[in-house]
């Protein structure tokens, strides 16, 4: 029996992310968020987007194609973990995870885009 992917997942996902992203810049107040930080929040917001256009009937989502919105989203998180990995204090391997983790997530990404060849996506559930 194939793995069937709930594309609507993604667009919850997309919520979550512009709602989340949202209190961060209102409770630290947008005037905080400039350099590596307004990166750090514009790729999730970017990936919020991009989840709710794959996730949710469109126009966008007909022409373009579900599963590429999709590997958008996770293209952009895991872009957004690199860099946040990259501003960290913390020890070393700590961010070689982190990115390595964002790393993994965008080839994920990458995969969805080029609609499953280099591994099954599933069949996709609109």
């Amino acid at each position: 029996m194939p793995h069937m992917v709930n594309i609507r997942y993604f667009g919850y996902l997309g919520v979550f992310l512009l709602v989340l992203t949202a209190a961060l810049a209102a409770l630290f107040g947008l005037g905080n968020l400039h350099g590596a930080i307004a990166v750090q929040i514009g790729l999730p917001v970017l990936a919020g987007l991009f989840g709710v256009a794959g996730g949710f009937a469109n126009p966008l989502r007909e022409r373009v194609g579900a599963l590429r919105l999709v590997g958008l989203t996770d293209i952009s998180l895991g872009a957004s973990m690199a860099a946040s990995a990259l501003t960290a204090t913390d020890a070393l391997v700590f961010r070689a995870v982190v990115v390595l983790g964002g790393a993994c997530l965008a080839l994920i990404g990458v995969n969805y885009l080029a609609g499953g060849r280099f591994f099954d996506a599933g069949d996709v559930d609109v």
